[in-house]
């Protein structure tokens, strides 16, 4: 069994080449309907993660850049705002129809993609990677419950 300090390590070592296939990936996905930036927001919303200081945090950017971006959003008919009854500053974002079919269009995009990646793999290095994205799902889902 793996000790958690090398777990640790190899995870800093595999997950952020992986993120930047990924990138790459949604890049050349989006056409230039949008920016990785805009498609991050779009993602945070479509997981449910609806108001924009919320976003900006776990982007790290700021609230005046994150406005800035969902006001583009908004603009394009994407994105559309709506008010928070509890809170006149904050308001909940939504895709657009339009946005939501745009999203999915490229995400699965980029699935097609990454599905033929994996098909390379033999069966028993799959069952490995399934076995192993279970594992962080319950690592990083249950640290976002700590939270």
């Amino acid at each position: 069994m793996s000790e958690p300090n090398e777990l640790a390590k190899k995870l800093l070592d595999i997950i952020p080449p992986s993120m930047n296939w990924i990138r790459t990936e949604m890049r050349g996905a989006m056409n230039d309907d949008l920016s990785v930036p805009q498609f991050r927001i779009m993602a945070s919303i479509f997981r449910g993660r609806n108001v924009a200081c919320d976003i900006a945090k776990s982007q790290g950017i700021s609230q005046a850049a994150m406005s800035k971006m969902i006001d583009s959003l908004v603009t394009r008919g994407f994105v559309e705002r709506e008010a928070n009854e509890n809170d006149r500053r904050h308001f909940h974002l939504n895709l657009t129809k339009e946005g939501d079919t745009l999203f999915k269009r490229m995400r699965k995009n980029a699935q097609a993609n990454l599905k033929e990646q994996i098909s390379c793999l033999r069966a028993d290095d799959r069952a490995d990677l399934e076995k192993g994205l279970l594992a962080l799902e319950k690592l990083f889902l249950s640290a976002r419950e700590r939270d």
